[in-house]
């Protein structure tokens, strides 16, 4: 861990990650990344819904902080959350903690 770098962030989604909604979620994420965390956990377990914006912002999020030497991982995931990234290859990417 380099100076002023956070080991790790958690951030809890509680709405749908849907186009309409992300705007709000992109500025947490943009707020969280600035702090160059090692390890950024998004809990999934209350977030509802996503789709195909919400998907590629999890990802773009993903390349981001691998770019950095970071990490994300997605905590909980809803069944139907889950089912979304499965359908869309994104588990193959990202790091999925159903625990």
């Amino acid at each position: 861990m380099q100076v002023g770098q956070a080991a790790l962030i958690e951030l809890t989604i509680t709405h749908e990650l849907v186009r309409h909604r992300l705007p709000a979620v992109q500025m947490l994420l943009e707020q969280a990344l600035a702090q160059r965390p090692v390890r950024l956990v998004l809990d999934l377990a209350q977030c509802p819904a996503i789709d195909a914006a919400g998907i590629e912002l999890l990802l773009s999020t993903h390349r981001r902080l691998w770019g950095s030497e970071g990490r994300l991982a997605l905590r909980r995931p809803t069944a139907r959350v889950l089912r979304l990234l499965e359908i869309a290859h994104a588990t193959k990417v990202l790091q999925i903690d159903a625990s």
